[in-house]
C-alpha cells in the first residue's frame, strides 16, 4: 500500500511536470515570439501542441538546470533552488505529494496561466470595446503578449532602480550622519565612575606630570 501510494503520487506529479507545464511554456513562447514574427495579421494562428510540448520541455530543463547550478535569473530566486534540493534529498520514497503540489507545481502553473490569460482577456475582451476595426483588433491580439512582457520588464526595471537608488541614498546618509551620531553617543550607556577614571589617569602619567609642572611654576623644590 505504501509503494502504491508513492507510485500514484509520483505519477500525478510527473504527468503535470512533464506534460502540462511544458505545454504551457511552449504555448507562451509561441505567442511571444513565433506568432508575431511568422503569422500575418489577417490570418489566424494554428497551434501544434506536440511542438509546443517539445519546445517547452527543453525550456523547462534549461530552467531547472540553471536553478540547480545557482545561476540566478531575474525570474528565479533562491527559494526555488532550496525546494529542488529538498526534493532531491528526499527522493521518491519520502516524497510529500501535497507539499510538492502546493509549493512547486501549482505556483508554476498559476504563473504560466496568468501570463497566458491576462493578455488574451485584454486583447479579446477589453480592447474590442473601443470600436476599432477588425484589422487593428487582430494586430493587438498578435502583439498582446509581447506588449505585456515589455510592460512587465519596465515595471521590474523600475522596481530595481528604485531599490538601487534607495540603497545609495541610505549609504550616503549613513556616511554623513550615522557615524557622528554613534561617536556622540559612545559611552553614554555606561558612565565611568571616579574610581575607574583615576587609575587610568594615573597610569597615563597625567597626574604626576601635572603635579610636577605645578611645582616648577611655584618654585617648590622637588624632593627625591
Amino acid at each position: 500500500m505504501k509503494w502504491c501510494s508513492i507510485v500514484a503520487k509520483s505519477s500525478v506529479l510527473l504527468s503535470m511536470w512533464i506534460f502540462i507545464i511544458p505545454v504551457l511554456i511552449g504555448l507562451l513562447f509561441e505567442l511571444l515570439v513565433i506568432v508575431p514574427m511568422r503569422v500575418p495579421v489577417d490570418e489566424s494562428p494554428v497551434f501544434l501542441l506536440y511542438q509546443d510540448w517539445a519546445l517547452g520541455l527543453i525550456f523547462l530543463k534549461i530552467w531547472t538546470q540553471l536553478v540547480m547550478m545557482d545561476h540566478l535569473l531575474p525570474l528565479v530566486d533562491d527559494s526555488w533552488r532550496v525546494k529542488f534540493e529538498w526534493m532531491r534529498d528526499h527522493g521518491f520514497s519520502r516524497l510529500q505529494g501535497f507539499w510538492v503540489l502546493r509549493e512547486i507545481v501549482i505556483p508554476i502553473v498559476m504563473k504560466l496561466l496568468t501570463a497566458l490569460c491576462i493578455p488574451y482577456v485584454l486583447a479579446r475582451g477589453v480592447f474590442p470595446v473601443f470600436g476599432y476595426p477588425l484589422v487593428v483588433n487582430s494586430a493587438v491580439y498578435r502583439f498582446a503578449w509581447l506588449g505585456c512582457l515589455g510592460v512587465s520588464l519596465l515595471c521590474f526595471c523600475a522596481k530595481r532602480f528604485h531599490v538601487w537608488f534607495t540603497n545609495i541614498h541610505n549609504s550616503i546618509r549613513d556616511d554623513r550622519y550615522l557615524i557622528g551620531r554613534r561617536l556622540h553617543n559612545f559611552g553614554e550607556d555606561k558612565p565611568e565612575t571616579p574610581s575607574e577614571v583615576r587609575p587610568v589617569v594615573e597610569r597615563s602619567g597625567f597626574v604626576g606630570g601635572a603635579d610636577l609642572g605645578l611645582r616648577h611654576r611655584r618654585n617648590i623644590p622637588i624632593e627625591d
